[in-house]
């Protein structure tokens, strides 16, 4: 079993003594096979693929979004993101569903700042204590003090705008833990300088992010049906954002890889991610690229920008039988396939 947890998880198994909670709510754990050992109620996940194998025993004190779950904890048990920013956004959820002195646990690999967070938990919490370290990583303890009636999400969002040729400026919302938080990163401008204009068909924005790509392709032609696909909660409750701030309208779709239930397009466009939390990780790009060409309609075309020093090139060409490099800087390049034949 152990081979299946991540290390923080390992280390919760085996200090599984400590959590003294009676209804703990879980927050963003990457597994599920340490949750036997503790006594969990609840989980609260932003990441769609870590949630499946807690949504799929159909409870409801098991949620995926970008806010708490409301039920009956009484003490909470977080792996802590890679982000500062996140921290303080879960930390600050935590206090409007668990009760005054609620111990909040928090674990995490050594390498993800968990050795510091102690300098970043302040009121409404208590200090911090070291619990244990194992598995190059660490539990910590803490304690609420003041909880809060109520958490508003909207005060952590950050909007930003974006010049677009012949339009308003696109306005775009961002969230915590969403890539490139809070505006745009240049890869995806550079993507966007390179798109054309699309007037027509069904448009996949994959890894979509705070849905800069797939709202820009829509503004310029408003028949676009457009499909926006992220893993993150955040990233969703963004591109959700987004769109209603520039008056659009779009299917938002939680997953972590183009799954076989997804329809075909007409459009793929992407600025596909080479990480899952601190590691890096090439096995979502290097699954979208084999998959999506069976999720393009004939003639239907793959455009993405992506690290120069990513295989990317190689894969596209495997599934596609080509692969045109559009452009590039010493960074980034654009690529571009089209599915030929049936």
């Amino acid at each position: 079993m152990k081979k299946l947890l991540s290390a923080p998880s390992q280390l919760i198994v085996r200090q599984a003594q400590h959590l003294t909670g009676q209804a703990i709510l879980a927050v963003n754990p990457p597994d599920a096979a340490w949750r036997d050992a503790v006594p969990v109620a609840g989980s609260w996940h932003l990441h769609a693929g870590w949630a499946k194998p807690w949504l799929q025993a159909q409870q409801s004190a098991h949620h995926f979004g970008a806010t708490p779950p409301q039920g009956s904890f009484d003490s909470a048990l977080l792996w802590l993101p890679k982000e500062k920013k996140l921290t303080d956004y879960l930390l600050v959820a935590l206090t409007s569903v668990l009760p005054k002195d609620a111990p909040v646990w928090l674990v995490g690999e050594n390498r993800s700042g968990i050795k510091s967070i102690h300098k970043q938990i302040s009121a409404p919490y208590g200090g911090v204590t070291k619990v244990a370290n194992g598995h190059h990583s660490t539990l910590l303890a803490t304690q609420l003090l003041t909880p809060t009636t109520a958490f508003q999400s909207s005060a952590y969002r950050v909007d930003s705008e974006l010049s677009q040729p012949g339009l308003t400026p696109l306005k775009l919302a961002s969230y915590p833990g969403v890539f490139a938080f809070p505006a745009i990163d240049a890869g995806s401008q550079m993507l966007l300088e390179h798109l054309p204009v699309f007037t027509q068909g069904a448009v996949l924005d994959f890894a979509c992010g705070h849905g800069v790509l797939g709202a820009w392709l829509q503004r310029q032609s408003p028949d676009l049906d457009v499909s926006y696909l992220d893993v993150s909660a955040m990233a969703l409750a963004a591109c959700r954002d987004t769109l209603n701030e520039n008056s659009l309208t779009g299917t938002l779709i939680a997953e972590d890889a183009l799954v076989k239930t997804l329809p075909k397009y007409d459009i793929i466009v992407s600025h596909p991610p080479f990480h899952t939390g601190q590691a890096t990780d090439y096995s979502i790009g290097q699954q979208f690229l084999r998959d999506a060409k069976t999720h393009l309609n004939r003639n239907g075309e793959l455009w993405l920008v992506a690290n120069r020093f990513l295989p990317w090139p190689e894969l596209i060409e495997a599934s596609f039988g080509h692969c045109h490099r559009i452009a590039q800087d010493n960074k980034f390049a654009v690529y571009h396939a089209k599915r030929r034949g049936n």
